[in-house]
């Protein structure tokens, strides 16, 4: 286990090359400290954030292109214009998908029908009239995530049925999906047997159904229990599936695989309105600096179903509004927020992708990308008896980034603040650039991806799990993001660079 400390002892000796982390061997240069840029006064009051965190939480799921997601856009956009940023917008249609009501009715033997609890419905699967759909049930086991690419293989005798699968969830692989660059506290790990609902993205698309004659699908939570299964909005960022489908947690899934061996029926209703042609905006927000040759993004998304999916938003706006007030001779590079749209609906609208298609000239320009993503996470987990509860702890802080530069800039950043459970990783072969720093980082710009990922991510409750989040972690972690920041804005482009761009595969041969 290598510490912070050590890893910046060991990355930026005076020898030029050192032994670093887990056989690595790391490129020597010192990353400027930002206490003596970072200027806590400046910063909004830690109330005023979070009072716009829970107005925010109070508008309901901001789905994208929904009329909570557009006030929560024209909020942003009129607060940093407010700031003295000049604002830009980037305009996006899609045929947005809004459910309005959900249930399955099984059919007794006596020929009543009885309610069957859900916990949500799949997005954009489908829509039924308020008297739904009924069918025969047919339960067809547990599924497996396709390959990338790969359709959904059913069982043949299926034309005409409900069907019934289950969906276990395995333990979140970290140590396969990332590497390590350094965690903060030596004391500080990966989780071994956590089980997040957020995970359940990973079903196949129903649209195979079809093909196969199936009227509606139903997914059975098999891993996590009720409450953690409870309104997750999975999977996202798919196109329109014309099947209906929904969610149930391990109880209902129970009574429904009864109901399937006896050759039972059920009732599916998914109602839903399809708006063609939904505007949604991304803003481009610019503040200058002493030069416009070189840039510094911060990016996040904007659409999200809760308190914390997504408050980027909201860190961007408080990282523009502590900037605007230093003076523009403080600021060596232009700073551009960019709040996408489009993260939950990816089939239709690009989100941050949109932004480099559209503006390779500022791509071009950006040293360094830091992006913001849900913030102020405090850990949740069902305990060994299935009972959803706090543990506790700060979620575990996933910074994803490619670079060894910035790397050891975000783990300088977390010095001193409580942002203090925060793992600096890599992507493996198996793993992922999870978020909205992905693709920046594969367009070659050296990219800090804030990701913690806690298991109520996808959740959409009535408080939008506003009691999850921790008011006094939010507030460092932005410390901690502005931090950044100015680092960056001290090093050469060459310095942020480095070697470039590494997987994991390259880290063990340096």
């Amino acid at each position: 286990m290598v510490s912070r400390r050590n890893f910046i002892r060991w990355t930026g000796s005076a020898s030029g090359l050192a032994l670093a982390l887990h056989g690595t061997v790391a490129r020597a240069f010192d990353v400027p400290s930002a206490n003596g840029s970072f200027r806590a006064n400046l910063m909004p009051s830690m109330q005023d954030v979070w009072d716009r965190q829970v107005w925010m939480a109070s508008l309901g799921p901001k789905y994208t292109g929904n009329a909570a997601h557009r006030k929560f856009v024209e909020f942003l956009a009129t607060k940093l214009q407010a700031a003295g940023l000049e604002v830009a917008r980037d305009r996006f249609t899609l045929p947005m998908w809004e459910a309005k009501g959900w249930g399955i009715k099984a059919k007794s033997t006596e020929g009543r029908w009885s309610d069957v609890p859900t916990t949500g419905y799949y997005p954009y699967s489908g829509q039924t009239s308020r008297d739904g759909i009924d069918g025969q049930l047919a339960y067809i086991g547990a599924v497996k995530p396709p390959t990338p690419g790969g359709r959904w293989q059913l069982p043949s005798g299926l034309e005409g049925k409900i069907v019934l699968a289950d969906v276990p969830l395995d333990p979140t692989p970290y140590a396969q999906w990332w590497k390590p660059w350094g965690f903060y506290r030596h004391d500080t790990n990966f989780p071994e047997h956590s089980i997040n609902g957020t995970w359940a993205i990973r079903v196949p698309a129903v649209g195979d159904a079809k093909a196969a004659g199936v009227r509606a699908v139903i997914f059975a939570h098999t891993s996590i229990s009720d409450d953690q299964a409870a309104l997750l909005y999975a999977p996202f960022g798919r196109a329109y599936q014309d099947v209906p489908a929904l969610w149930v947690g391990p109880r209902a899934g129970a009574e429904l695989r009864k109901i399937a061996d006896s050759h039972g029926e059920v009732s599916v209703h998914l109602e839903a309105d399809i708006a063609q042609d939904t505007p949604t905006d991304t803003l481009i927000a610019t503040l200058p600096g002493t030069s416009t040759d070189e840039v510094i993004i911060v990016n996040t998304h904007t659409d999200g179903n809760n308190a914390t999916e997504e408050n980027g938003g909201l860190g961007a706006l408080a990282l523009a509004e502590y900037f605007a007030k230093f003076p523009k001779s403080s600021r060596k590079r232009t700073l551009v927020f960019v709040l996408a749209t489009g993260h939950f609906a990816g089939a239709y609208v690009p989100s941050i992708r949109g932004f480099i298609e559209r503006h390779p000239d500022l791509v071009r320009k950006a040293v360094a990308a830091v992006t913001v993503e849900h913030l102020g996470c405090r850990e949740w987990a069902d305990d060994a008896s299935m009972h959803y509860r706090a543990t506790g702890k700060n979620e575990l802080t996933i910074v994803i980034t490619e670079y060894e530069s910035t790397a050891k800039i975000i783990l300088n950043s977390v010095e001193g603040t409580g942002d203090n459970r925060t793992a600096v990783v890599i992507p493996t072969p198996t793993g992922t650039y999870n978020g909205e720093g992905g693709a920046l980082s594969r367009a070659g710009v050296p990219t800090i991806g804030y990701i913690p990922i806690p298991s109520y991510l996808l959740a959409g409750p009535n408080n939008g799990c506003i009691d999850k989040l921790s008011k006094t972690l939010l507030y460092q972690q932005l410390q901690v993001l502005a931090k950044a920041v100015h680092q960056i804005d001290r090093m050469s482009a060459t310095e942020l660079k480095g070697r470039g761009r590494l997987t994991a595969s390259q880290m063990q041969t340096l």
